[in-house]
Formats: structure tokens, C-alpha cells, sequence
């Protein structure tokens, strides 16, 4: 992606008397590292409706405008926790990542804008199209489109164009390119049209929540509270938009009729006892993770697999989370 790199934060600001060493390491807040994406919002209402406070864990949301500087930082345990797209994560490999939380998968909300000449993929031979930089998941189903209809990705040439200005790098520098919501609804008024979107590969883009393993080995019943507090604050808000969706758009600089559920799965408690399970279903994370790792192995991007064993771990959708050690 292509954004400033610049970080924002909000935080709980926590008042207390002059705590031993032992009382500080306990209640250092998580610093969670997120990004504006709809699947990521209750995040916020989590922390401004005081549901990690309930559930009594202290966490700071560092809010970044650079999605892919999350891994970076993630990688340098400057966040304990990162949210991302399970194909960003994988292909990042941080060391001893655990990946406790499945907050949605996208189901339209990006897909791939073309010029009004591109009527099926065939069409794609030899254009030039944006995707948002070798780290992310769109080559991924970019490529999984093309061979549906035997086309090799060598066929065009994929550049990098992060999703926020491939409408206004379009025609003269790129004939498409993959965007998402806000910009992807745009298209039709920039004389463009929507090839295909997230919601023909339904589950191949599930977004994730994932934590240093040493923060969910030292720090489970931390973790635990996390998982709860984002499950609550998950249905609090779809419960209560009209409440919830200035809150939300304070946060993220945008007006509260631009926050729009539309093109994003949320994926419940319930949904993430069956994303954790190892089953040939497109909401596992061990089924969907394999194609990927399989993908960014096949095309030379990376050497060895991440262990999905090792990395995914139930325990905290399920509520045993702090039993975890």
C-alpha cells in the first residue's frame, strides 16, 4: 500500500500510585496495531465503550495510515498484537506469531476496477494492473482469477499501486487495478467498471487478529480479556449502529454515514470455533492459510511455510485461552 507512513494513537489513559516492578509488568496496556477497515472497528468501540476496561485489560490502539508498516513494527515487537489479512501475516512470518482472533472475511468489499474496454479476464493479456505491493493478498486472488481461465500472471504486468489512487492512476498508467471500499464504489462514476470482487471467492481473505508469542505465553488471561471485550464490543455495535457509527468515524477521520457495513463478513465467536477447526471448509483458517502458503511458496515469494499448527491457536475463541501456557 501507499500511504503517509505516519502512526496515530489513541489510548487508555491509566491513573495510578507508584506500582513495584512486578505490578507494572502486569498492567502494561497492549499496544494493538489496526488499520481503518470495517472488520476492524469494534476495536474502537471496544475502547471507547470501556469493554476492555470491563473485561479488565488495558489496551492502546495504534491506529496506522500505512497498513503494511503494522507487519514491520509487529516484526519488531514494537506492538504486541496486529491486526491484518491472514495472507499479510503468513507471508510476513514473524517469529513465534500466535493468531488468536478471526474478525471477519472480505465478501465484496475489494475487488478489481478495470477501463470499460476489459469485458472478462481474458481481456487482462497484456494490460498493466495495480496491486497494493508484493506483501499483500491481492496478487494472491488476482492470480487464483486468472487461472480459472488458464491465464499465467506473466500474461500482464502487475505493478504497484496502492488501492487509494488506482482510480486516479487509471487509464494512462494502468488499465485496472485492486481496490477496495470507499474507493471501489466509486468506479462506475470514473467511467469504470468492477471486474470481480471478494465476494466470487468467498473465504479467500479472511482478516485476522495475531499476538507475540510471548505476550500469549506470559500474558494469556490479558489475551483472553482482549478476545472477550472484541466479541462484545463486535455485537454491541452491530446492535447499535446509530450509536456506535460517530464514534467510529471520529476515530477514523471520516463522516458517520461513510461507515458501511457493505462488502464485509463479521465472523462471531461461534464463526470462529469453525475457522479454527481443521476441515476442508472455506471459513478455516487451516484450509485457506494452506492455499495461501502454498501460493506465495509456488511463485518464489518465500522459501519455507509458516507452521498453521503453531500459529493459529483456539484456545481464546473457545474461552480457554488462559489456561494457555
Amino acid at each position: 500500500m501507499i500511504f503517509i507512513a505516519l502512526v496515530l494513537t489513541f489510548s487508555v489513559v491509566v491513573i495510578s500510585g507508584c506500582p513495584q516492578s512486578e505490578e507494572i509488568k502486569q498492567t502494561k496496556s497492549l499496544r494493538v496495531g489496526w488499520f481503518p477497515w470495517t472488520g476492524w472497528y469494534p476495536i474502537v468501540i471496544a475502547e471507547k465503550k470501556g469493554f476492555f476496561e470491563k473485561h479488565g485489560v488495558d489496551v492502546e490502539p495504534v491506529l496506522y495510515s500505512a497498513y503494511t508498516d503494522i507487519f514491520s513494527d509487529f516484526a519488531a515487537s514494537k506492538i504486541d498484537g496486529a491486526h491484518g489479512g491472514l495472507y499479510e501475516l503468513l507471508k510476513s512470518n514473524v517469529p513465534d506469531m500466535k493468531i488468536v482472533l478471526a474478525t471477519d472475511y472480505s465478501e465484496g468489499g475489494e475487488g478489481l476496477v478495470v477501463t470499460a474496454d476489459i469485458k472478462s479476464p481474458k481481456d487482462l493479456v497484456g494490460k498493466r494492473i495495480g496491486i497494493q505491493g508484493a506483501l499483500s493478498g491481492s496478487e494472491f486472488i488476482i492470480t487464483t482469477l486468472l487461472r480459472k481461465y488458464g491465464i499465467s500472471r506473466t500474461d500482464l504486468s502487475l505493478v504497484d499501486v496502492g488501492p487509494e489512487i488506482v482510480l486516479e492512476t487509471m487509464p494512462k498508467k494502468i488499465q485496472g487495478g485492486y481496490t477496495w471500499e470507499p474507493f471501489l464504489s466509486k468506479a462506475a462514476d470514473e467511467g469504470y467498471r468492477v471486474l470481480f470482487t471478494t465476494a466470487d471467492t468467498p473465504g479467500m481473505i479472511p482478516d485476522v487478529i495475531a499476538f507475540q508469542g510471548r505476550i500469549v505465553s506470559e500474558r494469556a488471561k490479558d489475551v483472553q480479556a482482549f478476545v472477550d471485550a472484541w466479541f462484545e464490543a463486535q455485537e454491541y455495535w452491530l446492535a447499535n449502529r446509530e450509536e456506535c457509527d460517530p464514534i467510529i468515524a471520529e476515530a477514523t477521520g471520516q463522516k458517520p454515514e461513510d461507515i458501511s457495513l457493505e462488502g464485509c463478513r463479521f465472523l462471531s465467536r461461534k464463526d470462529n470455533v469453525l475457522a479454527f477447526t481443521k476441515s476442508d471448509k472455506s471459513i478455516s483458517l487451516f484450509n485457506t492459510g494452506e492455499k495461501q502458503i502454498d501460493f506465495f511458496i509456488s511463485v518464489g515469494d518465500a522459501s519455507t511455510a509458516p507452521d498453521l499448527d503453531n500459529i493459529l491457536v483456539p484456545d481464546f475463541v473457545r474461552g480457554a485461552g488462559e489456561a494457555h501456557r
